[in-house]
């Protein structure tokens, strides 16, 4: 609630002295109107705004040289002792002088009522004020100053993210792209009356990227679109010895999740699942839904070069993910990556919003 009013007055008022003094009165305006309340009914208004006014005369010089001299100059700068000193000296002095405005008002401009109370006096009667209404101020000033700071902090904090996933997505976007049209390329020499297929979901899986990777989030039911359509393209292209499975279970209903977050895991698993050099190989990928939870599997054979060494799964892509992960879902998810001899899996679980 405080978060929002301050973006609203930081948006509707945006020069800083304004905001000072409409601060600084707004303060003023609710402190003089509960010493009116306090003292309407007994003195009535005259006798009500004469007080508040002797409290303006006092209060106001004993605030601001404690918030802007004192506090600054002793106890910021850990002079207590002189600190202490000087604001017990400048409260007894608010204390007298108050008493000796009151004391000397003319008779006719003071209520009966307000005489009485006058009567009573001590030059010492109102230090207690002046201690609660510094130590007010100070509480005050000092807290609205850190929120603030905090709130800048967040929003700078906020805008950081937002840069870096940018660049993280500038990286996967044209990556994705490039794997993608080389795949065109060998489709159409390879299959050519299945080649206006995998041009519309070519053209479907641009379009995704294109347009909706720009969103912070998206629905999920696009995001699990175009892990079909890549599927299906991957199918195309692979002959029927690989064994390829895409496996979607639970129900879709509103949730959102980040763009182009499962891919990095899906091109590796065909890259180095089903590379063209094998005569067998699988990629088993499985989603599972609820309201709140997405747990995706992909688990894919590892393939060996010619001289029986075991290509790698590294690379950028695995690195940007992990990062978006921590920027996206922090303390909201569960990677597991596992690698043995003939298999690689990763396991990942997200909360959704």
């Amino acid at each position: 609630m405080i978060e929002k009013l301050l973006t609203w007055f930081n948006g509707h008022i945006p020069n800083k002295r304004m905001k000072s003094v409409i601060l600084h009165s707004l303060f003023w305006s609710v402190w003089l109107f509960r010493s009116f309340y306090d003292v309407y009914v007994p003195w009535g208004f005259s006798g009500g705004l004469l007080y508040i006014s002797i409290v303006l005369i006092t209060q106001v010089p004993l605030v601001y040289f404690h918030l802007y001299f004192l506090i600054p100059r002793l106890f910021n700068k850990r002079f207590l002792v002189f600190y202490l000193l000087s604001a017990s000296t400048c409260v007894i002095l608010y204390s007298y002088i108050n008493y000796n405005l009151l004391v000397h008002l003319p008779a006719n401009w003071v209520p009966e009522n307000m005489q009485a109370f006058i009567s009573r006096l001590t030059p010492n009667y109102d230090i207690l004020e002046g201690v609660i209404v510094i130590i007010l101020t100070y509480a005050l000033k000092y807290t609205l100053i850190a929120f603030i700071t905090q709130n800048e902090l967040l929003k700078l904090q906020k805008e950081k993210v937002e840069l870096e996933l940018n660049a993280l997505k500038s990286q996967v976007n044209p990556h994705f792209l490039f794997n993608t049209l080389n795949n065109l390329y060998s489709l159409t020499l390879k299959n050519s009356e299945k080649s206006s297929e995998v041009v519309l979901k070519l053209s479907d899986i641009m379009r995704y990227v294109l347009y909706q990777s720009n969103e912070f989030q998206v629905p999920l039911q696009k995001e699990l679109d175009f892990i079909n359509n890549y599927v299906e393209l991957q199918k195309i292209r692979y002959n029927e010895n690989y064994k390829i499975n895409l496996a979607v279970t639970g129900t879709v209903n509103g949730q959102m999740v980040a763009p182009l977050l499962l891919i990095d895991f899906i091109e590796n698993a065909f890259k180095h699942g089903l590379d063209r050099r094998f005569n067998d190989g699988k990629v088993d990928i499985n989603i599972k839904l609820t309201t709140s939870d997405f747990a995706f599997t992909v688990i894919n054979s590892k393939g060996h070069s010619d001289d029986g060494r075991v290509n790698k799964t590294n690379g950028i892509g695995l690195i940007n993910i992990k990062r978006r992960l921590e920027l996206m879902y922090p303390g909201n998810y569960k990677l597991d990556i596992r690698d043995d001899a003939e298999y690689f899996e990763v396991n990942l679980k997200l909360q959704l919003q």
